[in-house]
């Protein structure tokens, strides 16, 4: 399977959770949802449209971290738009315009991106823009103002794993014939992250994985259909 290989990486991150509308925290890693949305801007295709031209039913997009997880919280001193300013967004004489609002982000973040199964002339378009740094839009790690660097990595061919033992690079999704070899003295994400979402911005599937905070590899056994290797790499698909 023809897979594309990119990293990621920025100053901050917030993909946020979203059941946290109001005090914003992150998922550990960018979900898959969000990962077509970097492709989107990085191709230049509308928000109304990508979903399509991406072929979001048959995209297969594999996350590693390449830093270990670190969290950064802060209260960020936003203005009241709604309310407190004129017509020019300009605060109001004699009232308190502004409110903190408490945010968790990614601090430092760094991933490395696998993307398979994509339209052929759209893998063809990625991988040029990819290999020559452009991108049509400004990239962004979940909020608007998280800017991303974009680094090609290379283009390889994914190969069903067939080994009994695997030790995954990236996030690895939790099926049912998914065991982990959990090893002390380290410390897991285990997440309930949006896996799919529809051209209509609603997520049609669900996913639980299982991260690393250290980076480092994720040992365990089975996954049928779910790990891939590239060269010595053992990958899984999200």
């Amino acid at each position: 399977m023809r897979t594309l290989i990119f990293d990621i990486a920025g100053d901050y991150a917030l993909f946020k959770k979203p059941y946290s509308p109001m005090s914003p925290v992150s998922y550990p890693l960018p979900p898959p949802p969000t990962v077509l949305g970097m492709l989107g801007a990085i191709l230049g295709y509308e928000k109304t449209h990508y979903h399509q031209q991406l072929n979001w039913a048959q995209a297969r997009i594999g996350v590693a971290l390449q830093q270990p997880t670190r969290v950064f919280r802060a209260a960020l001193n936003l203005l009241q738009t709604k309310t407190g300013t004129d017509a020019f967004f300009r605060p109001l004489d004699g009232q308190n315009t502004h409110t903190q609002v408490p945010c968790e982000f990614l601090r430092q973040p760094a991933f490395r991106l696998y993307i398979a199964e994509l339209p052929v002339p759209v893998m063809n378009e990625l991988a040029q823009r990819l290999r020559d740094g452009r991108t049509a839009y400004t990239v962004t790690l979940g909020w608007a103002n998280c800017l991303a660097d974009v680094t090609w990595v290379g283009e390889a061919t994914a190969q069903p794993v067939t080994m009994a033992e695997w030790a995954a690079t990236t996030a690895v999704p939790l099926t049912a014939d998914v065991k982990i070899n959990y090893e002390n003295q380290r410390r897991y994400h285990r997440q309930r992250i949006p896996a799919v979402m529809n051209d209509e911005r609603i997520v049609t599937r669900y996913q639980e994985i299982v991260l690393a905070e250290d980076g480092q590899p994720i040992r365990g056994h089975g996954g049928t259909g779910v790990l891939y290797a590239i060269d010595s790499t053992t990958i899984a698909f999200l």
